[in-house]
């Protein structure tokens, strides 16, 4: 994919919240804030918001349907008849993406290191630098703000969900196969404590991107394998 009408609103949306990169740095602070301004807008724009709706109530026509996590008992009919609308699957897609292009940005603007957004390519990584050095994107928020201005919690984030770290963990294998001596790296905003300065033979690292100390980590194994950026 190239830097097109493909990435928005994207794009877009990381510009815009790119700002707070450029005022304060990278710091702890200003990419937590970054990625998650980047989650709030792209969740805004595509209407992903948390909601529920009464099926008992549509059958009667009473329409009940609420912002945010579902109550036991439907308010308007009392029936348990109530289901989650805007699920993990229905955001997983527009997050990853978003996250993706947040990343891309940063990467580019602030070290100097151009990566190919690949996910219309390839579903085993998201950006490559080089055909033998990509990076698997695996981000998601752990909140979204309704249009009541309530926060809805998603739950886990990021690597904290074990059927995403099994994801990537797949795709690692399956691109090592390809590229033996290549480099795969993992970049999260949330992985659990047992994969914090996790290597092995297939994944090169993985790394919370939201942490200043991860973050410049990432860089400096890139620099060692040779990719050049900002000095």
């Amino acid at each position: 994919m190239s830097v097109s009408e493909q990435s928005i609103p994207y794009l877009t949306i990381a510009k815009r919240n790119y700002d707070i990169i450029n005022k304060s740095g990278v710091t702890n602070d200003s990419l937590s804030r970054y990625f998650t301004e980047c989650f709030n807008d792209i969740c805004k724009a595509m209407s992903l918001y948390k909601c529920w709706v009464c099926v008992r109530c549509m059958e009667l026509s009473k329409f009940s349907y609420g912002w945010g996590d579902k109550p036991e008992t439907c308010p308007v009919c009392g029936e348990k008849t109530i289901y989650e609308v805007a699920t993990f699957q229905a955001r997983a897609s527009y997050v990853g993406e978003m996250f993706q292009w947040a990343f891309w940005l940063l990467l580019k603007n602030y070290y100097g290191i151009t990566a190919r957004p690949t996910s219309d390519a390839t579903r085993l990584y998201d950006l490559e630098i080089k055909s033998d050095v990509v990076i698997e994107a695996k981000g998601s928020p752990a909140y979204v703000i309704d249009p009541d201005g309530s926060h809805s919690h998603l739950g886990r984030p990021g690597m904290m969900r074990s059927d995403t770290e099994k994801k990537a963990f797949a795709n690692a294998k399956k691109w090592s196969m390809r590229f033996p001596k290549g480099h795969f790296f993992i970049i999260s905003n949330a992985i659990p404590n047992e994969l914090r300065a996790y290597r092995n033979d297939i994944v090169q690292a993985i790394y919370d991107v939201t942490k200043k100390n991860q973050l410049e980590s990432l860089i400096a194994d890139l620099k060692e394998i040779g990719i050049e950026g900002k000095t």
